[in-house]
This record gives C-alpha cells, structure tokens and sequence, in this order.
C-alpha cells in the first residue's frame, strides 16, 4: 500500500503542545516520526529489536515498567543501557508514570525526549496515532471553495473572479455549510482526502466590490464547517460556444489531488445561468450516483423496453 505519511520533525516543545503531552525531558535533538503508528517497548526490553522501527513514538506502559521494577538494579540497568543502544528520538510513559534516574540519564546523553501522559495506554496509544494521523498527512493548498452540500463535499474551482465566492453565498443562503474560501488546504487520511480552511482567514470570504466579510456574523455559526472530506469538484469555465459540453452524463471526468482520483463536473458560467442552483443539483447527482442510481442508465433502458 501506498504510503501516505510524510516523515516530520518537531522540537520537544513542539511535539508535546501538537500531542497534548507533557513534556518531562527535552533530549536536545528533533523528534522524527514517519508513521502514527507507534511502539510499544516490551520486545525491546526484553532484547528483541530485529523489527524495531526507530520513527515512531516509543509507548512505555505499566507492563513495561513493572517489568523492570522487578529486575534487580543491576539487570534494570543492564536492560536500560541496551535499550538505549538503538537509535530512536521519543518516549511516551502512559498512566503519569516516572521514568527512574538511569532512564533519564541515559535519554539525556542519547538526545531522546521524553514525555508523559496521564492516560491509560489503549487510550494514550489511540490519541497518539489519531494526532500522527493529521501531523503527517501530505498536504497540499488548492485555489478554490469547499462546501458541504447536503452532505457531500464540493469543491468549486475556476479562474479568479468567475464567481466562486458568489456562488458559495447564494449556497449559504440557501442553507449549506461552507469550510473554506480562495485557499483550500488538503490532506489526504488514507483513501480520502479532507480540506479545511487556513486558519488565518478561517470565516472570512472575499466579495469583489463589497469587500471582507465575516461569515459567521454574516450566515451564523451553524453555516460554518470545520473540516469535509473532497468528494466532488465543480470546475468552473466562461461558456465556449465552439466546446461541447456534457448534456446527458454518459461521460465522467476525475481529477487526481494527492494520489486520489476525485469526479470532476465541468460547469459553463453564462449570464443567466443560475450556477449556484446547477452546484447544488450537481452534488445531488453525485449522492445519487454513490447510492447506485444514474439517469443515463434510467434513460437508456427505457429506450431498449420502447423498440
């Protein structure tokens, strides 16, 4: 399977406000992870590290600390010491517990950070790798409007003043949610991929000839989205009276956006075309699609039952 994680590195301080960890030892070096899975440290305790990962977060939890406890000081240091001869950047301790005095010594001189987290490690090790999730998805920023439009998500693209933004306001008002406006930023969580807007100008949407807008204070805060998975996009053209377009849905298009394939429609904008209404049908096509149904096929077998 592809992978779809990029490889990141964050400072100790970084890496425990994005992880809602607390942060016990900064080792001084970047903390690298590659993957949200993570590891937890039992095998390597006891010795085994031919499958040792060194990019993920290092998971130490009562069953680990219970068995060094039960060492004697000698093999416990003996133990710790081995641990510590691969390579790895991180290590969470679940449940508030202390990592001893050897422990700390041995991260420091290694440049290894260590955190801790008061919950219990099922929980702490689900939190982990939900927060990799998002920390490393790939990620890409594309020029466009992206609404939730009776559940699915479209986003629409065209050139600079074609009339996104106007069209994403008829939508608001027709009581869709909207997620971002001109800069979309996506990523992609395994098979999918999801947009929200750039915090910076997150509720806010640019009106040529009105000016900014705060959307919230515009359309309340119930028209607002936070995230939405892409599912269609709606490209946006001027009318070309020498192109032909679509008329009966024989043919689909797709647009590639990190790796995944997504239906594209292509809209002409001519005066008097009420393309807010044509976006929101669109989308109402594309759910019915997904449910099975498709009109052309409707069509075309009532034709063969009319010969």
């Amino acid at each position: 399977m592809e992978n779809t994680y990029v490889k990141k590195e964050f400072t100790a301080e970084e890496f425990a406000r994005d992880m809602e960890l607390e942060l016990v030892l900064d080792g001084g070096k970047p903390v690298s992870v590659a993957s949200p899975n993570v590891n937890r440290m039992w095998l390597q305790l006891t010795g085994h590290f031919e499958y040792f990962t060194e990019d993920r977060v290092q998971i130490i939890g009562p069953s680990e600390a219970h068995f060094l406890d039960s060492r004697s000081a000698e093999e416990r240091a003996a133990l710790i010491d081995r641990l510590f001869e691969n390579p790895f950047t991180c290590v969470v301790f679940s449940r508030g517990l202390k990592a001893d005095d050897r422990f700390i010594g041995r991260a420091k001189t290694n440049g290894v950070s260590v955190f801790r987290s008061k919950l219990p490690t099922s929980e702490l090790i689900s939190h982990v790798v939900e927060k990799l999730k998002d920390l490393l998805a790939q990620t890409v920023q594309e020029h466009g409007v992206l609404m939730d439009i009776n559940g699915v998500g479209v986003m629409i693209c065209g050139n600079s003043g074609i009339g996104k933004s106007e069209i994403a306001l008829e939508l608001l008002r027709r009581g869709h949610r909207i997620v971002a406006d001109d800069v979309v930023v996506i990523k992609r969580i395994g098979d999918t991929v999801e947009g929200s807007a750039n915090p910076l100008v997150r509720n806010f949407m640019e009106l040529r000839g009105v000016g900014l807008v705060n959307i919230v204070n515009l359309c309340g805060v119930e028209s607002i989205k936070l995230t939405q998975q892409v599912e269609l996009i709606i490209q946006l053209e001027e009318w070309d009276e020498n192109k032909n377009y679509e008329r009966l849905g024989g043919e689909s298009e797709s647009r590639e956006i990190l790796g995944v394939k997504i239906t594209q429609m292509t809209i002409p904008v001519s005066p008097g075309r009420n393309i807010a209404v044509v976006v929101e049908t669109a989308a109402s096509v594309y759910r019915l699609q997904k449910m099975g149904y498709n009109a052309m096929d409707e069509l075309s077998g009532r034709m063969k039952n009319n010969k």
